[in-house]
Parts: structure tokens; sequence; C-alpha cells
């Protein structure tokens, strides 16, 4: 996998950036630079997790698998106001979130890098 949702469905991680760069990012993206792909994941409201098992993966409150249309209620931040990595005192804890409140397992299709990067290209592209 290149890209993928983590387990509890709440975030979701590049797995492998060389190969994102070199064949993801030209054909969904129009770009091969994977700095300017998080600065633009930044700029509609992700954040970079960064401690923790879901370190490096990112997160949106509207950005859940199997709930795309939730994305509909993302917005983007305008001007030089962009979303900071989240700090890491105040991160919130996924997999508890997903155990109290556990979002639905059936996805439309079963590649788990189709359905991550459709759902991301249909709110920041």
């Amino acid at each position: 996998n290149t890209i993928a949702w983590m387990p509890h469905g709440r975030a979701w991680k590049v797995i492998d950036p060389a190969e994102f760069e070199t064949r993801i990012l030209p054909q969904y993206y129009m770009q091969r630079n994977i700095t300017s792909f998080h600065r633009q994941a930044n700029g509609w409201g992700f954040r970079r997790i960064l401690k923790g098992p879901d370190k490096g993966a990112f997160y949106n409150e509207y950005f859940l698998r199997a709930i795309p249309h939730l994305c509909k209620k993302m917005k983007r931040v305008g001007g030089a106001k962009t979303i900071e990595d989240a700090n890491s005192s105040h991160e919130p804890n996924l997999w508890t979130i997903s155990n109290e409140h556990p979002l639905p397992k059936t996805l439309p299709h079963d590649d788990m890098n189709y359905v991550a990067l459709k759902t991301i290209n249909q709110c920041i592209a």
C-alpha cells in the first residue's frame, strides 16, 4: 500500500513516500512534491499526528472512512492561515474515540488505496 486508512478509519497515512511522489501525486494532483501535498492537506484542515500509534498520519474531524459525505463540511483555510500539526500534548486519541464511537466497516470498494485516494481527491483537489 502506498497510502492507507489507519485501522480505526479516522486518519490516513502515506506508507511509501517515494512511491507516493513518483506514481500517485502526478496521477491525481499534477505535482511530484510530498511537502506541497502536505501543505495542501493542511490548508483543508488536516492535522498531522506527532506521537503514538498514529504518528505521521493525518486527520480531520470531517474526513472519516466510509462516511464520505462529511467531507462536504470541510472548508479551505484562506490566505496565510494554515492548520499547524497537532500539538502533541493536545492530540486526540483516535483509538479511544473509535472504541466509544465506532465507524462503519463497509467500504464502497475493496481496494483501500483506491478508497483513500478517491476520498482525499474529492475533498482537496
